[in-house]
């Protein structure tokens, strides 16, 4: 399953048919979702957010949940108890081993059941999607330190840089 099929679609309780709000955004640990957020907190909220083992149906425009109990809320320190050592997975900034930026996490491969990434989606520039794809990172080769992404080999490494599978290729032919 791929990660943004669980953005933005409405949160459902099957008890009672309750909306509760749009997934914003997902919480990984060790490259692990932990959470699925609906509401980030706030001065006068409180945090809302779940556990992905709690999904019970989803496809690209709901997410269907047992009930509104499953649904945790937090504020404050409450909240950083719960996402220590976790970053949201979208828009993620990614260094190589040279810690030069090269990109930004796009998309992930999720295991169904344990919700482990295998896999992560960089983008490296708009026109350089566009000229390759996406490049595809396995999860093993990425670390967690200091708010960042670290990709365990250089950003020019050939088995990054070739995907062939940009919108270019597919259009135009191999070159």
């Amino acid at each position: 399953m791929k990660a943004n099929i669980l953005l933005n679609v409405e949160v459902v309780s099957k008890k009672n048919g309750r909306r509760h709000g749009l997934v914003k955004s997902l919480v990984v640990v060790n490259h692990v979702i932990r959470y699925l957020v609906i509401n980030p907190g706030g001065v006068f909220s409180k945090a809302q957010f779940f556990k992905p083992e709690n999904i019970l149906d989803v496809n690209y425009k709901r997410l269907v949940i047992e009930s509104e109990k499953v649904i945790l809320k937090a504020k404050g320190q409450k909240v950083k108890d719960y996402l220590d050592e976790a970053f949201p997975l979208m828009d993620y900034p990614v260094v190589d081993k040279n810690k030069e930026s090269f990109g930004h996490v796009v998309n992930a491969t999720i295991e169904e059941g344990t919700f482990a990434i295998t896999e992560y989606e960089i983008s490296r520039s708009f026109f350089d999607d566009i000229d390759h794809g996406f490049a595809i990172i396995p999860a093993e080769e990425l670390t967690y330190k200091d708010q960042v992404l670290y990709y365990e080999k250089d950003m020019y490494d050939l088995g990054f840089k070739e995907q062939g599978t940009g919108i270019a290729n597919k259009l135009l032919g191999v070159k």
